[in-house]
């Protein structure tokens, strides 16, 4: 990847008052939960995905330009309010094809937070988008529908001058692969893509989220890779002997979701906005291979201290390694317990987990809060993983589920291939987990 260059902006005597984020992550300060509106979101995918987009007009015209249609190829005016009432006084319009949901996605625009939320999926994405145009089996009528809505899209000959794509660098790629992987797999199934279309974006929207939270402190190690985040499954006790699940479970990820907003606010301070916004860790690669970046920082750092009125020793170094780990803590510092900011990273903490960490988060009296699986993501996050295979060995289909950040424990594993079993979709060998298979349930 390119790595960002040293000249970064002069630092001035007087360093900005406010913490600002507009990458990487879609909450803002001022948000609080209820913020998202999921179906817009979905709206949003589709445009980046499929490179479509609609034009002035909303679903009223589309809805008139479908009556005329109809009218005038059937010659019968009784038929079209039948049709009306099956597609578009409910939600059926949206279920012909993932491309109407486009319609959903028509207010999001400039920074709403739907967008924001919209943009998040688009940095995973990158420049993925669909190129093939994937069998629909539609009745009659929804196939005048479709083809009256290809008509009415708007055509480019790039794709690209469709959709904005990202401004940033994947923050973690190797969520990036598996979002562009199983977004692609379902892309080929658009039936049962837009069965489970919500429910893919809230798993990745919190893989990403508790694996950014749990990485982004790691900054030192360059590139992120999955680290362990285990659950449970939600009819599963969470005992006081489940060791990994307390560890390395929901208490740590609620500790490390204080640092995303402190570590990514100093990170776009540091950079060019005109240029693409890298991670901290590539930062991090960067100031290395250019050691007279130090003083920079250091000047930043002390800059930045005053202008916080923080009281925090900050020791100048040669190595910028240093120089922006010490950035790092004082940008933490300012919301830390005691300090006039910490409030406001209170909300953000509180924003998150009820946005986007809810769905994976239950409370379990004395065992206090875990993260949990239910079966309707446990069943699609099983299909993902599986994905263009027929079936899977159970000791692979786990690896699978770790690269994506999703960890059981042995407990956790015995209750999962008996649910397999309870559902159909296993086929035991033997009852060691190298001899037993899993197969998609589609």
């Amino acid at each position: 990847m390119t790595l960002l260059r040293p000249d970064l902006p002069k630092i001035s005597d007087e360093v900005n008052s406010k913490n600002t984020l507009n990458s990487f992550f879609p909450i803002r300060t001022k948000d609080r939960p209820g913020v998202f509106d999921w179906d817009s979101v979905l709206g949003h995918v589709v445009k980046t995905s499929y490179r479509k987009d609609l034009g002035k007009g909303g679903i009223d015209e589309f809805k008139q330009r479908c009556q005329n249609t109809f009218v005038a190829k059937l010659d019968e005016d009784d038929f079209w309010p039948i049709v009306e009432k099956m597609y578009f006084e409910g939600e059926d319009l949206f279920k012909i094809a993932p491309e109407l949901l486009l319609f959903k996605a028509q207010k999001t625009t400039g920074s709403t937070p739907n967008a924001r939320l919209g943009s998040m999926f688009s940095s995973l994405l990158q420049n993925f988008f669909f190129t093939d145009k994937p069998e629909i089996k539609l009745n009659f009528i929804e196939n005048e529908i479709y083809q009256e809505f290809d008509k009415y899209l708007i055509s480019a000959k790039n794709k690209n001058t469709i959709v904005k794509t990202a401004n940033e660098s994947p923050y973690l790629p190797f969520m990036a692969e598996h979002f562009q992987q199983d977004l692609s797999f379902l892309g080929k199934r658009p039936k049962y893509l837009l069965s489970v279309f919500k429910d893919f974006l809230r798993l990745y929207g919190f893989l990403f989220t508790s694996q950014l939270a749990i990485n982004i402190k790691d900054w030192r190690s360059g590139e992120p890779k999955a680290k362990p985040m285990y659950f449970i499954l939600d009819n599963e006790k969470a005992s006081d002997e489940r060791a990994m699940v307390h560890e390395f479970g929901y208490k740590p990820m609620k500790n490390a979701l204080w640092n995303i907003f402190p570590y990514l606010s100093m990170n776009e301070g540091l950079q060019d906005p005109k240029a693409i916004t890298q991670p901290i860790w590539a930062v991090a690669q960067s100031v290395l291979n250019y050691p007279e970046t130090s003083e920079w920082l250091n000047t930043y750092a002390q800059a930045f201290k005053d202008q916080r009125e923080l009281k925090l020793e900050i020791p100048e170094s040669s190595d910028p390694l240093s120089g922006l780990g010490a950035l790092l803590t004082l940008s933490k510092k300012q919301f830390s317990r005691g300090e006039s900011r910490h409030e406001i990273n209170g909300h953000y903490v509180r924003t998150i987990e009820a946005e986007l960490c809810e769905h994976f988060i239950q409370s379990r009296g004395r065992s206090g809060r875990v993260l949990v699986f239910n079966q309707d993501y446990l069943v699609l996050l099983t299909n993902l993983a599986i994905g263009e295979l027929d079936r899977l060995r159970f000791n692979e289909l786990i690896k699978a589920f770790e690269s994506r950040g999703v960890f059981f424990d042995k407990q956790s594993q015995q209750v999962l291939i008996e649910f397999y079993e309870r559902i159909g979709n296993v086929e035991r060998m033997s009852d060691s987990g190298d001899a037993v298979y899993v197969n998609k349930t589609i």
